[in-house]
């Protein structure tokens, strides 16, 4: 079962491409799927746009916060040369910019004081300090052309060795030879149609330390007066929860220290916000037209879990199904092994009325913690992931990709579905004007009782047409229900 992501690709690709937008804040709570969609989608589907760099810094916790910018060069190294092996290999000596060998020998070998000395002692000479100088000047040259012919002789033995001694413990200055050489790799393999990314994965969980160190030294990477980024990437992607690295900016500095303002120096253009919630829908809809089922009868092909159906109880299961989807507490790959729903219509107990005439398939609610409960392996560990969830879900509707119409009729129909079960000694007869207050709220629900056939359902009516039943937690009004349904052992 794939996420279909190609509409969430293109707007990707609308932003990144947007004029200057070089350094990107690609933004997302933690199990929506980011890495999935930049390796899945944006690498293999870009190949033709983007030469890119995949870096994933977690390791790096073991490691001192000075340690951080070298790791990043030999990730980028390693990278360089598992994906263009072939094309380091083959191309001719390094033929570096001058004024950039020029920088890289006043920083590495010239000495400058030395350097000062000799010329203060040619000065003192008189009527030779113009030749000594110009000697000495001479000699700098020569060292100087040494030094960058070394540059250029063969580039692939100088990875290795890098890479060899790098293992070994060897700490190198931040912008050095080997930098050099990144940026001279990265300049080969950019063409007209072609650019270099480097997409730094899973940010905020990593060491708080490191983090500020990688957002800082990446931003001094980046040439104030041209913009552009030294090593030769044209794009600098930061994968991360923004929020959650606001919270840790504000532990670690206090809530009253701008961390808008410093966060801002870190991207081009504006954070982009990736919410694929959408398309994890689609993945379940296509998911669940898939299911098999053992035989129906006619009265209860209602309980096929079929996009085509579009009833009350099929979005009201695929929406909660999203829920713990996005909040990781079931899994689209384990879904895989589910291809079939045995709908059982046994009988059940009911303590109240001491009746044993009650059937299941009366009562959407129980259907749908029956299918839950498969799908997530039995009823035991359904209830354990509500209450795991309802410890950490903070809802915002937003999250959904549901407009608030629709949200409304997802909780009209989920509020029917437990108010028949748990009023269900109230149901035997219509009745109109009855009154039904959701725990842990101050909200009231007015239904009416319409018997059809056979069969007892609410029809639910809010007291008013507004969105305020948007504020309740549909998690905890879950957790709830389900306590009632365990100890009236409906299910049992």
């Amino acid at each position: 079962m794939n996420i279909k992501n190609d509409t969430l690709l293109q707007d990707f690709l609308i932003h990144l491409n947007l004029d200057g937008n070089n350094d990107i804040i690609f933004s997302a709570p933690f199990g929506t799927g980011k890495t999935y969609f930049l390796k899945e989608d944006f690498v293999p589907k870009t190949q033709e746009q983007y030469n890119v760099i995949h870096l994933y810094p977690v390791n790096y916790s073991v490691s001192s916060n000075e340690d951080i910018f070298e790791l990043i060069k030999y990730d980028i190294l390693f990278e360089l040369v598992l994906k263009f092996k072939d094309s380091i290999e083959n191309i001719d000596a390094l033929e570096l910019d001058k004024g950039l060998a020029l920088q890289l020998y006043m920083q590495n070998k010239f000495k400058a004081m030395d350097f000062a000395q000799h010329v203060f002692k040619a000065t003192t000479k008189l009527g030779k300090s113009i030749s000594d100088i110009l000697d000495l000047l001479k000699l700098e040259k020569e060292k100087f052309d040494e030094f960058y012919d070394d540059l250029q002789t063969n580039e692939f033995k100088t990875i290795k060795t890098y890479l060899e001694s790098f293992e070994n413990g060897r700490g190198l200055k931040e912008f050095d030879t080997i930098s050099a050489l990144i940026s001279e790799i990265l300049r080969r393999l950019k063409t007209e149609t072609k650019q270099n990314v480097l997409i730094i994965d899973d940010l905020d969980r990593i060491d708080p330390e490191h983090i500020f160190r990688i957002f800082n030294v990446l931003s001094a990477h980046r040439d104030y007066h041209t913009s552009k980024n030294k090593f030769g990437f044209d794009k600098v992607i930061l994968v991360c929860d923004i929020e959650n690295i606001k919270r840790i900016y504000e532990h670690r500095y206090g809530k009253n220290v701008d961390f808008q303002g410093y966060i801002n120096k870190f991207y081009s253009k504006s954070i982009y916000s990736f919410n694929n919630s959408r398309y994890i829908r689609e993945a379940l809809r296509d998911y669940l037209d898939e299911l098999k089922y053992n035989d129906f009868s006619s009265d209860l092909k209602h309980y096929q879990l079929n996009s085509r159906n579009g009833d009350g109880f099929y979005k009201t299961f695929l929406y909660l199904l999203q829920i713990f989807v996005e909040h990781r507490k079931l899994s689209l790959r384990s879904l895989k092994n589910i291809k079939k729903i045995p709908l059982t219509q046994q009988n059940f107990f009911n303590k109240e009325t001491q009746s044993n005439e009650n059937i299941v398939t009366s009562y959407e609610f129980l259907v749908l913690i029956q299918y839950m409960s498969i799908l997530f392996g039995s009823r035991q560990a359904f209830m354990k992931a509500v209450k795991e969830l309802k410890e950490d879900y903070i809802f915002d509707i937003s999250s959904l990709s549901v407009e608030p119409y629709y949200y409304n009729m997802f909780l009209k129909n989920f509020f029917s579905m437990v108010i028949n079960v748990v009023q269900m000694n109230s149901m035997k007869e219509e009745r109109e004007g009855l009154e039904f207050s959701i725990w842990g709220s101050d909200k009231k629900i007015l239904y009416n009782v319409k018997r059809y056939r056979w069969d007892n359902y609410a029809v639910v009516s809010f007291t008013n047409n507004d969105d305020s039943f948007h504020e309740v937690d549909v998690i905890d009004f879950l957790d709830k229900s389900l306590t009632i349904v365990e100890n009236r052992k409906l299910l049992s």
